[in-house]
């Protein structure tokens, strides 16, 4: 897949000219090219949320809640960079928390991208040991020391995280929202 999202959209005020697949994040190279062809369906304005969302194709599936609702290209591009650029286990958190709080717009999926880092979302129980460094590491933003980790006792970390409740089962694996608050960071533009 050479996309990150792949989405089917059409005019609503214009039906009649049929539907356009764009796959996002839109190459830089073709970008203008791009949103001419839009254009011409007369969709793709910068500010507007003039285009429908008929399908979407993509990693990840929670996305799927978008079928069926305005969306600015702009805000789809800038979406699928943001996911583009997720590290290992971004994916499951991103689209766990997604499920949990039931997000069904694009700016609402954008803000996400901010913070769901914050999650911690197990996806195999079979190694505590790993479960427990994740959630560490999720509780303080990803860092810390090599000393700290040595001193972790992980197992116990992921026995307390799991007896502690709080957890949302999830088609992408249990999350644990950490106290995660989803923010306004996006402003829409």
């Amino acid at each position: 897949m050479s996309y990150v999202i792949q989405a089917v959209l059409s005019n609503p005020r214009h039906p009649e000219c049929g539907q356009i697949t764009i796959p996002f994040p839109i190459p830089t190279d073709q970008y203008d090219q791009t949103i001419e062809m839009i254009q011409a369906v007369d969709l793709g304005f910068s500010v507007k949320r003039d285009c429908v969302v008929d399908a979407v194709d993509s990693y990840y599936h929670v996305l799927g809640a978008l079928k069926g609702t305005l969306v600015n290209v702009d805000q789809l591009d800038y979406l699928a960079k943001r996911l583009d650029s997720f590290c290992t286990g971004g994916d499951a958190q991103f689209q766990a928390m997604a499920h949990k709080l039931e997000l069904t717009n694009v700016q609402d999926f954008i803000n996400l991208t901010f913070c769901c880092q914050q999650a911690t979302v197990i996806t195999d129980f079979s190694d505590l040991e790993a479960v427990g460094r994740s959630h560490y590491l999720n509780l303080n933003g990803r860092s810390a020391s090599t000393e700290e980790l040595k001193n972790l006792d992980a197992a116990e970390t992921a026995w307390l995280l799991i007896d502690g409740g709080g957890e949302t089962v999830t088609p992408f694996g249990v999350v644990y929202d950490n106290g995660m608050e989803l923010k306004q960071l996006y402003n829409g533009r």
